[in-house]
């Protein structure tokens, strides 16, 4: 305020000067577990008041105020002045602190914000560095001091909300009549959720089904794949064979030649043959796999749509039984709001 003086922050090796208007309080709740690391230094920068107290150790350090005439000086006790650091950062307006603040004429004991720094009746000044310890120690106790008195509030005011809660009015007889009624859906709901749980379990059953027909399926394929397979080379056997007798009939024309050929032929054919029968089992085998397969994704379907009815309506009815329990305790009108009503209505419909 004089301009005689300034006030660095110093931590970590590193420097910062303050400015007029800041708190260094403020600096230190800001700076939260570093604040024990920080060091005040205070700097002289400018004279002192006068010439001649220059080289005194006892130098009056009054803010603003002109030097009073030389008789005075000595027929009255000086006052003392105190170096406030500012209001603490973690003062929440509690009544012992407007106490403290209300009573400048106190010890310096029970004030721990203000820090005298020039005793009236001791004519020798400390050391800046006792000071400032001093008012860092004190501070410091402050602090603690009321976040013990912010916890005791705390815990009052939590006894008291226990203390409301307790001496709160029983239940009307239509909440009670409200609150069994809920109690009953209550119980028709976990009925259903032992229903929708059995449902489920079908379901599992069903899916379980699904991948097995799948299974069978890649495999009823896999099978024809290879059937398919195998036919083509024996029609290749087949034409292979057939373009090879033929020239042999055209060489032979006794009846035995012809017997022969068709003995050579005929296994040949009723294997093929065989194999076109298989295959179209096998076709007849996929097309009935495919139609279960339809079936029961149809079913699954179903019953997922079933489930997800189900599940809304529990969803209602949960947030039905919510409300009420919500609004019941905290109610002083016999009849219900509105908009309970209307749920309640909603859920009976749904039911």
């Amino acid at each position: 305020q004089t301009g005689r003086y300034i006030l660095a922050l110093k931590l970590r090796g590193s420097e910062r000067q303050l400015v007029a208007d800041e708190r260094p309080l403020q600096c230190l709740s800001q700076l939260g577990q570093l604040a024990t690391e920080v060091q005040f230094i205070l700097r002289r920068t400018g004279p002192s008041l006068g010439v001649g107290q220059e080289d005194t150790p006892t130098t009056e350090r009054r803010l603003h105020r002109p030097p009073e005439p030389g008789p005075l000086k000595h027929r009255k006790p000086h006052k003392s002045l105190t170096f406030n650091l500012g209001p603490s950062a973690f003062s929440h307006g509690s009544q012992p602190n407007k106490a403290r603040a209300a009573s400048p004429g106190a010890s310096p004991e029970p004030r721990a914000s203000p820090v005298s720094l020039v005793d009236a009746t001791n004519p020798v000044d400390p050391s800046k560095e006792e000071v400032f310890g001093r008012v860092l120690q004190q501070q410091r106790r402050l602090q603690e001091l009321e976040l013990q008195l912010h916890c005791l509030q705390r815990e009052t005011h939590v006894w008291e909300q226990e203390s409301c809660s307790a001496t709160a009015p029983s239940p009307t007889p239509v909440r009670t009549e409200e609150l069994q009624e809920l109690e009953r859906r209550l119980r028709e709901n976990e009925a259903e959720l032992v229903h929708t749980a059995r449902w489920e379990a079908e379901l599992q059953a069903e899916t379980d089904r699904e991948q097995d027909l799948r299974r069978r399926l890649r495999q009823t394929l896999s099978s024809v794949d290879d059937h398919s397979h195998e036919t083509e080379e024996l029609r290749a056997r087949s034409a292979h064979l057939e373009h090879d007798v033929r020239p042999a009939a055209h060489r032979r024309s006794s009846r035995a030649a012809a017997r022969q050929q068709q003995e050579t032929l005929r296994p040949l054919r009723q294997e093929l043959r065989h194999r076109l029968q298989q295959g179209d089992r096998l076709d007849a085998t996929v097309s009935e796999t495919q139609e279960e397969l339809r079936a029961a994704g149809d079913t699954l379907q179903d019953r997922r749509q079933l489930i997800e009815e189900l599940n809304k309506e529990l969803r209602q009815c949960n947030l039905q039984q919510f409300i009420q329990q919500t609004v019941g305790p905290h109610g002083d009108h016999a009849a219900p709001p509105p908009a309970t009503e209307l749920y309640l209505s909603v859920a009976g419909v749904v039911e």
